[in-house]
C-alpha cells in the first residue's frame, strides 16, 4: 500500500474505554480523530503463546484530513500503540 511508513508507537486518547480512539499523540502533536475509515482485529493463534501477534488495525481521519493506519498490539507482553503509515 502506497504512502509514507512512519511505524512508531504513539500515546492514544479514548472519549471511553473500551472505545474507538479519539485522538492520538505523535511528534509532539495531539491529533484529533473525526472519523474512524476502517476498523479490523487480527488473531493470531497459530504461533506459539510467546509470539502471537493479536491486533486491532484502525484506519482514521483527523480533523486536518489527513489519513493514518494504527493499530494496537495486545498480544503476550505490554500492550502498545503504533503509528504505522500516512496514507
Amino acid at each position: 500500500m502506497a504512502g509514507r511508513f512512519i511505524d512508531v508507537e504513539v500515546e492514544v486518547k479514548f472519549a471511553q474505554k473500551p472505545g474507538p480512539p479519539t485522538s492520538f499523540v505523535w511528534e509532539g502533536k495531539e491529533h484529533r480523530i473525526v472519523e474512524i475509515l476502517e476498523f479490523h482485529r487480527r488473531l493470531d493463534f497459530k504461533s506459539a503463546w510467546w509470539r502471537r501477534r493479536h491486533r486491532d488495525w484502525y484506519r482514521v481521519r483527523t480533523e486536518e484530513g489527513r489519513v493514518f493506519d494504527l493499530y494496537f498490539h495486545r498480544g503476550p507482553g505490554r500492550p502498545y500503540w503504533v503509528l504505522l503509515r500516512e496514507l
